[in-house]
Formats: C-alpha cells, sequence, structure tokens
C-alpha cells in the first residue's frame, strides 16, 4: 500500500480549445521533440507528485498514460466550462487543491510547480499563481475551498475568481519564463 501525500494536489490540464489561431487543438500539437504539448505538461505534473491528472480535451483524444480524459464537447466555448468540467471530476477524490494548467503552457519547469505547492501548503492560501519579473503566469493553484466559486463564476471566468480573492492571493516569484509562455500561434514554438 502506497504512503499517504501529506498536501494531495491534483492537475486539470485545460486542453479542449480549438486552436484556432495555432492551426491545430494545441492538445495534439507536438513539440521539437515530438512530444504533443499534453504529455510534456503531464510529464511535469507527474513528476511533481500531482494525481489524479484530469485532462480536459475535445472528442477522440487519446489522454496520455496515468491520466484521465474529460471530454468537452463545445471546444470553442469559453475556457472556464473546461474547468468546470475538470474541477466536477475531482469532486469526490481525496485532494485539497488543484493545479488549473491550460495546455498551451507546455514550458513550466518543475521547480515552478514545487514552488506553488510549497507556498500553497506553507501559506494555506486559497490560490497561488506564479510571477515571473513582475507579471503572472500560468499554471494556479487552487484550493479546494475555491471551488465552488470556480463552478458558479457567472463573468470573467477564473480570472474573476482571482481577483475577487484580493491579498489572499499568493503570488510565488519564479525564475522561469515558462510560467508565461503562452503559445498561441506556430511562431511562438520557436526559440523553445
Amino acid at each position: 500500500m502506497p504512503a499517504e501525500r501529506v498536501f494531495p494536489v491534483a492537475a486539470v490540464i485545460l486542453g479542449a480549445g480549438a486552436g484556432t489561431r495555432f492551426g491545430e487543438p494545441k492538445a495534439s500539437a507536438k513539440l521539437k521533440d515530438g512530444r504533443r504539448f499534453t504529455d510534456a505538461i503531464c510529464d511535469t505534473a507527474r513528476d511533481a507528485q500531482l494525481d489524479p491528472m484530469i485532462v480536459v480535451v475535445p472528442p477522440d483524444f487519446t489522454p496520455p498514460a496515468g491520466a484521465t480524459a474529460v471530454m468537452n464537447p463545445r471546444p470553442a466555448g469559453e475556457q472556464i466550462a473546461s474547468v468546470r468540467l475538470g474541477i466536477s471530476r475531482l469532486a469526490n477524490m481525496a485532494c485539497v487543491g488543484a493545479i488549473v494548467w491550460p495546455v498551451d503552457h507546455p514550458f513550466v519547469s518543475l521547480e515552478s510547480v514545487l514552488a506553488l505547492l510549497d507556498a500553497a501548503q506553507r501559506s494555506g492560501a486559497p490560490i497561488v499563481r506564479p510571477e515571473f519579473k513582475g507579471e503572472h503566469g500560468h499554471p494556479v493553484f487552487f484550493h479546494r475551498d475555491t471551488w465552488r466559486d470556480l463552478l458558479t463564476v457567472k463573468n470573467g471566468g477564473a480570472r474573476e475568481v482571482v481577483h475577487s480573492y484580493g491579498k489572499r492571493v499568493e503570488t510565488v516569484v519564479v525564475r522561469d519564463r515558462g510560467v508565461l509562455r503562452g503559445v498561441n500561434t506556430r511562431e511562438d514554438l520557436e526559440g523553445q
């Protein structure tokens, strides 16, 4: 029987978007090393011991090994719909929170994820986000206590939930440009 994790945190990887500007869904897009964005993120999430790993994806997508796929039937919808699908899958699972990770951020380092987890456990903050050179990035930790807000926010999605928590949001300064490096176009992959 494996040891119980002291601070169990899940991953909710948001990959259901159509990837219109990119030219294909980013969940199945590939890095120069041949891994899909989704695979690269799951590799880092696995190394950070995030469990379970929920991947919200378009229909007919094969998830990485060890990840659970949740299908979003409307890839053109708002991202908060994918957040809600992923969080809902975690409702009866033993985790204190989830790292919500957009699939277009495949370059985030393991050190940044571990820094988020450490800050979340140490501070008890409901939301923890990374910061690089004064800018907030992804992924973001959401404590289970915030999930109701994510499930019911009317406008502005997860960003509005983060803003509503104001000074209770913990910011972790990281040395990782990957937290800001969203891939929206093919050109964004250059220099990986």
